[in-house]
């Protein structure tokens, strides 16, 4: 208990570019100073943690759920078939890039793991997927007709840098769709603050309790390092972010109670709906450059 005790030290909340929080421990920031950054402790925890759960989970407890089937109609709707797209975060290509690739599209993928990338390879050959991160897609400019990511927003420490990069591959005329967690929904303010407690001395004291716990039951994995990372995002910044690099034409299609989408042409709060579509139009940026 001693050693949690010192692994615990002071947090504090720390603010990003683009105004979201990340909870750290003075005394991690004192180890990697002068080498690792604090952004580089979520995509590591991304890299090599987080997919051991991820592997699996995504088929056996998530499956192909009506929202997922959703989102592959809405592009399906939009982008012709036999056209050239890319997921970001594909993970193991289950299920969106694997039914778009069976239904005809030229499907490429990225991954900041590599576990999750061979994955993918095994599950369907046909997709041409490697492990990149999303801040530097190691992609041409304009090189896919369309660019998506679902599901993988909130895990992105610079997400406004990860927008840039999804526009910068994508040609004129071409789509950037992506989803995320939705702020301002109270459903999910609340579990983010719980997150957030967590990660406080007080909730790293119950978290040594837990692992203790399993090792001596031998049931379960310990978990001794605190990371939030799952950090949604206010609506209200992206807005201002787009007027910054001139994007004005998007839209933002809400995920209703029953996973259905519908398209709200208004810029808003979408304080009722826990996820959030963007779809960007990049033909309006070319013509504004």
């Amino acid at each position: 208990m001693g050693a949690c005790l010192h692994k615990a030290n002071l947090f504090r909340a720390l603010r990003l570019e683009s105004g979201e929080s990340l909870v750290v421990t003075a005394k991690t920031q004192q180890l990697n100073r002068g080498n690792a950054t604090l952004l580089m402790d979520r995509k590591k925890y991304m890299k090599e943690v987080y997919p051991k759960y991820w592997i699996t989970a995504r088929e056996k407890i998530y499956g192909f759920s009506e929202y997922d089937k959703n989102l592959c109609r809405f592009i399906s709707e939009r982008v012709p078939a036999g056209e050239k797209l890319l997921e970001v975060a594909i993970g193991t290509g289950y299920p969106i890039a694997d039914f778009l690739q069976k239904s005809g599209y030229s499907i490429c993928g990225i991954d900041i793991s590599s576990n999750l990338i061979q994955k993918c390879r095994h599950i369907n050959p046909d997709i041409t997927c490697t492990v990149a991160d999303v801040e530097h897609l190691p992609f041409a400019d304009g090189h896919f007709d369309c660019t998506y990511c679902f599901h993988s927003t909130w895990y992105f420490p610079r997400l406004t840098k990860a927008i840039e990069e999804m526009l910068r591959v994508t040609r004129s005329p071409g789509l950037v769709i992506f989803d995320l967690q939705n702020r301002n929904a109270k459903t999910i303010a609340e579990a983010y603050r719980r997150r957030l407690a967590a990660s406080t001395v007080i909730g790293t004291i119950i978290r040594c309790g837990k692992n203790m716990a399993k090792l001596i039951l031998r049931r379960g994995t310990p978990v001794w390092r605190s990371i939030v990372y799952e950090i949604p995002t206010y609506p209200e910044s992206l807005y201002k972010h787009f007027e910054s690099i001139e994007v004005m034409d998007f839209d933002v299609v809400i995920r209703r109670q029953d996973h259905t989408l519908e398209t709200r042409n208004e810029k808003s709060s979408f304080q009722d709906y826990e996820r959030l579509i963007f779809v960007v139009r990049k033909m309006e940026i070319a013509a504004q450059n």
